[in-house]
């Protein structure tokens, strides 16, 4: 099969999507299928590269809007579309982003009749956590974003969504398309816990930073205004006036470094808090290995890649009860999911795991568990292939 995979973010970026889609497209390779990329560069104007077995055709691109993390979106994408679809004569089409890019190898795909399928990772907040905050809390904003994705979305022989959570979100903004669940999937054999996680420091893999305690707690992930990395500090801040042995680790980078420094600075906790910046693959799973647990206290996740490779790596889960978490946060069971903006049940949430070492093992086994039994990469590549083959044969009636 040959498959087109296209995209507004893409390797070298390292966002949920980007990491799926990479993903995604590195199995179809092993499993023999042909695979081509088309996504923006990061040049004024096209160019070609190859990437792990995968041709990619890079559009002319520009900075991204109002956001201050270097992402790139297509500007002109005409010529690079027609240009692919002539080289390479995909068998089916499957479109992860609803922008320039997808809307225009939509339309040409359409023409030649080319089978379409798509992928959602969008939600409102999203796109607008970079806009000023009259946009953000805009309902007519939010109406106009859903009313656009549905409108995009209706065009495809099949769309999917990592979780039922952001498969009933699109049934309720009113799309009627055949509809799949898929998870973006994590790679168990890279992400496993270690039996000896008590002294971070003496691990290699850790060498080149200073943690600030033996006992951290984690966040690991993109450091955006949508992440609402502010709730988490403040939870630990409190939660350190009883428990002074613990520290925090927030690895990745981000347009919110600068404000969450200061914010640990005026809290009194800079000290106890380490800011990674972007770590590579390697520190990436021994940090996880090493932490107490995993928190994300986002209110903008149709699944969570990071929170899934910090359970895969036998960590409990402190999360928000918003999105699509609580598919993977179980109260009681590998962790608490706690409201949005409640810094208190924040503070006890991690106390309470971070004081119990018997509760802490017991829900860091339930993550793991979890994750082998609902997430694999090869249940979701599995689920991907069955996708494509249910647009195929939907194209053929």
């Amino acid at each position: 099969m040959k498959v087109l995979i296209s995209s507004e973010s893409y390797w070298p970026n390292k966002d949920g999507g980007a990491v799926f889609e990479e993903r995604l497209v590195g199995q179809l390779i092993a499993d023999g299928h042909k695979v081509c990329v088309l996504v923006p560069g990061v040049k004024w104007r096209k160019y070609e590269e190859d990437h792990n077995g995968s041709h990619i055709y890079r559009t002319a691109s520009m900075p991204l809007p109002l956001n201050k993390d270097g992402y790139r979106i297509t500007y002109y994408a005409a010529s690079q579309v027609k240009k692919v679809l002539h080289e390479f004569k995909p068998d089916i089409i499957h479109i992860n982003t609803m922008a320039i890019t997808g809307e225009v190898l939509r339309r040409y795909a359409k023409k030649l009749g080319i089978p379409l399928v798509a992928t959602n990772h969008l939600m409102p907040e999203n796109i607008f956590m970079s806009f000023p905050k009259f946009v953000q809390r805009s309902k007519r904003a939010e109406n106009l974003f859903w009313r656009q994705l549905v409108r995009f979305h209706e065009n495809f022989l099949a769309v999917s969504s990592p979780t039922p959570s952001a498969i009933q979100l699109l049934k309720e903004h009113g799309l009627t398309r055949p509809l799949f669940a898929i998870s973006n999937g994590v790679d168990t054999e890279q992400y496993h816990p270690i039996k000896d996680k008590s002294l971070p420091s003496k691990d290699v893999r850790l060498q080149r930073f200073t943690l600030p305690s033996e006992r951290y707690i984690i966040y690991l992930g993109r450091v955006n205004a949508e992440k609402r990395i502010d709730m988490t500090v403040d939870g630990f801040a409190a939660a350190l006036k009883k428990d002074s042995g613990l520290g925090m680790v927030i690895a990745g980078k981000g347009n919110r470094v600068t404000q969450l420094q200061k914010q640990c600075e005026e809290l009194g906790v800079a000290e106890k808090v380490l800011f990674t910046g972007l770590v590579s693959d390697e520190e990436k799973v021994a940090l996880l290995q090493h932490a107490q647990l995993y928190i994300i206290t986002s209110p903008a996740e149709l699944q969570s890649i990071a929170t899934m490779e910090a359970m895969a790596c036998g960590l409990p889960v402190i999360a928000v009860d918003i999105a699509a978490l609580h598919e993977l946060c179980h109260t009681g069971k590998n962790g608490y999911l706690i409201p949005l903006n409640d810094i208190e049940a924040c503070s006890d949430a991690i106390l309470k795991i971070t004081g119990d070492p018997e509760l802490q093992e017991r829900f860091a086994n339930y993550s793991r568990q979890y994750i082998l039994d609902h997430h694999s990469h090869a249940s979701s590549y599995k689920a991907f292939l069955d996708f494509y083959h249910f647009a195929l044969k939907e194209a053929r009636k």
